[in-house]
């Protein structure tokens, strides 16, 4: 979904023409995490806001297009990661705009 973001470690090893240990040893000095855990958190954070500005989108559709292999895959990984499934958090957060949106 956002261009010029890598899919994959290897990609990202590629683009940055360093070895794939190399990028895993500068992702774990400098920011703490693995290389695979930033795509997988980039990935999460485009598939929230998705979900937040379009309500309707098809989870499974939202989830080829994040390249995961499926909408499980998806629901898996959103939900370990932020503790909600999807669908609950696409409810959530209509709920929260429609709340924001109705007067005092």
């Amino acid at each position: 979904m956002e261009e010029g973001a890598a899919d994959s470690v290897e990609e990202a090893a590629t683009r940055l023409a360093v070895s794939l240990r190399t990028l895993q040893r500068l992702a774990h000095r400098h920011v703490g995490v693995s290389p695979a855990a930033m795509i997988r958190r980039r990935r999460l954070q485009e598939a929230a806001e998705h979900l937040r500005l379009h309500p309707s989108v098809d989870l499974a559709d939202l989830a080829a297009d994040l390249g995961y292999a499926d909408h499980a895959h998806l629901t898996r990984d959103f939900r370990n990661v932020l503790g909600i499934a999807p669908r609950a958090y696409r409810a959530s957060s209509a709920q929260d705009v429609r709340s924001a949106a109705a007067p005092p």
